[in-house]
């Protein structure tokens, strides 16, 4: 409700000006162009997949493997040495080295229970000598001739008996330090999307701000110099025209100045049809957003630094896992084979890889002193008090922005008297046009100043709401 009633004064405002540019279309150019921005939406997408992959109880994976196995002859119940063919990275070789043919397994895993991935695996073998040639599937009989000791015999090769159910674990992953860091990783992602937004957001509306101020000030500077220029061609007394020409290099300098610092504004098109979209945009903000909540902890930063914290606190107590000799364990079903009476009889077998580093480099040290630290929480503690410290800056902003505003004020009422009195004194033919006008331009700078001192302080509210992570501008949050 709050962007629609936002987007409809900012399209009210852009129809006025059909040719200008529209904050909202700003805004956008300049989250296109902004590698920050960019790269935090690449990382939150990345992070949104790892926590589904950690709460979906279904996840399809597709992987085709070529297995690398080693037959030998196996001793029949006949009594009869089977001639059996060789797999090695997938190639099919006979008894005589030659290839016959290529062999694979489709695997699908399709879901994750505490951590156990659980899939199916398919046989596949393709053969192109002359007893067998063809493509087998996994519900496949492959029958042939061969011999044993001179002996022609007939081997059958059921490929359905292969398809087996899988089931793996990681034994070195802790599945609730896991999650934890999952959950961590994907809180401080959207942290990253929802600041890279929020600075692109409040950055675009300094820049407006700023490219206003510039170009008013530029031109009241001119008016000036080119007035100053006046009173020092028709200045008779020397003391005079130095007092003059001294007031246009100052002029001058802070003209220069102004021009410097707007060039790097000038990559849009402005009107102040723009700038006053802007401000109605920001007052709309402010004002519906008046009872912020203050409550550090529902940051995202911080939530992503407390999960971490958690996640290394179960770690510690795992500190061990590194010098483990066995890393992941598998359960094979095979629900479709026979014995040799033909009679069904599912097998099934584990595995457990085993790897024993000997001598290292010291990595699996480093890996459990990684595990045993307590950086999360100095990390978690150093962050609350930046961000605390952060906060009270821009709280003291906000009074000394006010102060300014009412110093402003001040000056703007002197201002404006000064002009009056000037008005009177020129009707009496006291001072000159040019007096006049200069005192006309005092009075359009003073209120510039005090405009620009409530923009600044319009921009630190937004700074201060972007801190509580509020919701500025339809903000992933």
């Amino acid at each position: 409700m709050k962007k629609k009633l936002i987007l409809i004064i900012g399209l009210l405002l852009t129809f006025l000006s059909i040719f200008g540019i529209s904050f909202e279309e700003l805004y956008k150019q300049n989250l296109n162009k902004s590698s920050t921005y960019v790269q935090a939406e690449m990382n939150l997408k990345n992070a949104e997949l790892e926590m589904k992959q950690i709460d979906q109880f279904f996840l399809p994976y597709v992987q085709v493997s070529l297995d690398t196995i080693l037959k030998a002859n196996i001793l029949s119940s006949e009594g009869f040495l089977k001639e059996s063919e060789t797999s090695v990275g997938g190639i099919l070789f006979d008894s005589s080295g030659d290839i016959i043919g290529y062999s694979f397994s489709l695997k699908t895993n399709f879901a994750e229970v505490f951590g156990t991935s659980i899939g199916l695996s398919f046989p596949f073998k393709i053969y192109f000598d002359d007893d067998k040639s063809g493509f087998y599937g996994p519900w496949s009989t492959i029958e042939y001739i061969t011999t044993s000791a001179g002996t022609p015999i007939t081997v059958e090769e059921k490929l359905y008996e292969q398809i087996a159910i899988v089931a793996s674990r990681d034994l070195k992953k802790v599945d609730k330090a896991e999650r934890l860091s999952t959950e961590s990783k994907y809180y401080s992602a959207l942290s990253s999307y929802y600041l890279a937004q929020t600075n692109e957001f409040i950055n675009t509306i300094e820049d407006i701000f700023n490219r206003y101020y510039n170009e008013k000030t530029i031109e009241l500077t001119q008016k000036q110099i080119d007035i100053l220029k006046n009173q020092y061609e028709s200045a008779t007394e020397e003391k005079a025209k130095d007092e003059i020409e001294k007031q246009i290099l100052t002029a001058q300098k802070t003209l220069e100045g102004l021009k410097a610092n707007n060039v790097s504004l000038e990559y849009f098109d402005f009107t102040e049809d723009l700038y006053t979209e802007t401000r109605n945009i920001i007052d709309t903000i402010i004002s519906q957003n008046t009872d912020v909540s203050i409550d550090l902890s529902e940051r995202l930063d911080l939530k992503a630094l407390h999960l971490n914290e958690e996640s290394s606190k179960i770690q510690k107590k795992f500190w061990f896992l590194p010098y483990l000799p066995f890393s992941t364990l598998t359960l094979k079903v095979q629900p479709f084979t026979s014995d040799e009476n033909d009679e069904w009889k599912p097998s099934w077998s584990i595995g457990l890889d085993f790897q024993l580093t000997i001598f290292d480099k010291g990595e699996r040290k480093l890996a459990s002193d990684n595990m045993k630290s307590n950086l999360a929480n100095l990390t978690y503690e150093e962050s609350l008090k930046q961000i605390e410290e952060t906060i009270m800056g821009l709280e003291t902003k906000r009074k000394t922005l006010n102060f300014d505003v009412s110093i402003n004020q001040i000056d703007l009422k002197n201002a404006q008297e000064d002009y009056e009195k000037n008005i009177d004194l020129y009707k009496k033919g006291f001072i000159t046009q040019d007096d006049l006008s200069l005192s006309e331009i005092a009075l359009q700078m003073n209120k510039l100043n005090l405009e620009n001192t409530e923009n600044s302080l319009k921009v630190n509210e937004l700074r201060l709401m972007q801190q509580y992570y509020v919701n500025l501008w339809g903000d992933n949050n």
